[in-house]
């Protein structure tokens, strides 16, 4: 059955999700900000309990990788190791903005770009740029949306902004009307689980011991 717990906790959305060889069975999220150290192992317990699901019966760990809040991915990745650890179980990271573009790819047309957004604070985002069939155009990395540089250098064609940044983008690239933006969109552990089920068949698992987050930046203090 290939029993798979995801954990995204890359924004202030705490999202746990249990997939049986890539099919959805439960899915848990909590919007509360700084809420990951208290809430998300009652969470994983819960939903768990919920699933009749015993986490014996657990055949592989998925965590978001980020990028994304500081405290948030080590939080999410301390978990998921603690449960590898105990339950002797591989670790599948999967990347926060590639499992974004997965979950928003069947509602756009193949001419248009997605460019996932988290914000990264100040007039910083973490995106990449992928096209519908998800094909990465362009890898993580961090934009400064201020920087004409990188306006300039957006592609020609129509852009799609997604995430908790998409409202900087709509402030500093209103002047492209190739671009749409909506905010209203979160990571989930949903898509989490279902690109870590195609990693699971290929084995494509982390070094538990070595693993650490894709934090693209480094931490600042707020």
């Amino acid at each position: 059955m290939s029993p798979i717990l995801s954990i995204e906790t890359a924004t202030t959305v705490c999202s746990v999700a249990l997939h049986h060889s890539g099919t959805l069975i439960a899915h848990t999220a909590l919007c509360m900000d700084r809420s990951h150290s208290e809430y998300l192992m009652p969470i994983v317990e819960a939903l768990l309990n919920n699933s009749n699901c015993d986490t014996k019966s657990l055949e592989a760990i998925a965590v978001s990788a980020g990028p994304g809040s500081y405290t948030g991915l080590r939080i999410g990745t301390a978990v998921g190791k603690g449960l590898c650890y105990g339950l002797d179980v591989p670790l599948i990271s999967v990347c926060t903005l590639e499992a974004m573009v997965y979950g928003m790819r069947p509602f756009v047309d193949r001419g248009t770009l997605l460019c996932p957004a988290i914000d990264a604070r100040r007039t910083a985002i973490y995106t990449l740029i992928a096209d519908q069939v998800g094909q990465i155009k362009s890898p993580p990395h961090v934009a400064l949306l201020d920087s004409k540089v990188y306006r300039d250098g957006l592609p020609n064609q129509p852009l799609l902004f997604f995430g908790d940044g998409a409202l900087k983008c709509k402030t500093f690239l209103a002047e492209n009307k190739n671009i749409r933006c909506i905010a209203q969109v979160v990571p989930s552990a949903i898509q989490i689980g279902y690109l870590a089920f195609a990693k699971f068949q290929q084995q494509l698992w982390v070094d538990v011991a070595h693993y650490t987050p894709c934090y693209l930046s480094q931490f600042q203090e707020k």
